[in-house]
């Protein structure tokens, strides 16, 4: 039970139990449509919080060209109460495996998430540096065309109620 109160206030304070180094304590913003995402770099890794209203999947893509196709997908819900985070990889429009099922490594960390009545937040982290063909390098002051998505289910293979592209620098 303190584990578990200790994590909610990591969690909702955005505490860190490790150092970060003073240039990754810059934290982005961008909210669209409903959906909020925030990320900064710590340690070699980025940390991305997604929040959207809804309690089905939220999601962030990315990519350097404004095509689905080859795009980098950080699919996150909410399962039982537990946090639950898939790496994928857009082999086409609509058409995404995860990077699992691909045979590439999982990469994602740090999986955190709460859930309340129509609103869902996941905490996640991931390495800068790709690990496989499938992920995407992630360097601060890169460019990159961010899918932003939520659904009102759960099943990642539902459609999204809401879906934007925006142009970012990391």
């Amino acid at each position: 039970m303190i584990k578990t109160i200790v994590l909610l206030i990591t969690f909702l304070t955005g505490a860190s139990v490790t150092q970060p180094k003073s240039q990754d304590l810059k934290v982005k913003n961008i909210a669209k449509n409903g959906m909020n995402v925030s990320w900064h770099f710590e340690n070699e890794r980025i940390i991305f919080e997604l929040e959207a209203p809804t309690d089905g999947w939220l999601t962030i893509g990315f990519n350097t060209s404004s095509e689905m196709k080859g795009s980098y997908l950080l699919m996150g819900r909410m399962v039982n109460g537990q946090a639950e985070l898939v790496e994928h990889f857009t082999i086409s429009s609509g058409n995404y495996k995860s990077i699992e099922s691909l045979g590439g490594p999982v990469t994602v960390r740090d999986i955190e998430g709460i859930e309340s009545e129509n609103n869902t937040v996941v905490k996640f982290s991931v390495p800068i540096k790709p690990a496989g063909k499938y992920q995407r390098e992630l360097s601060i002051g890169k460019e990159y065309r961010m899918t932003m998505a939520f659904s009102r289910e759960d099943d990642f293979q539902h459609h999204s109620m809401m879906r934007t592209s925006v142009l970012i620098t990391l």
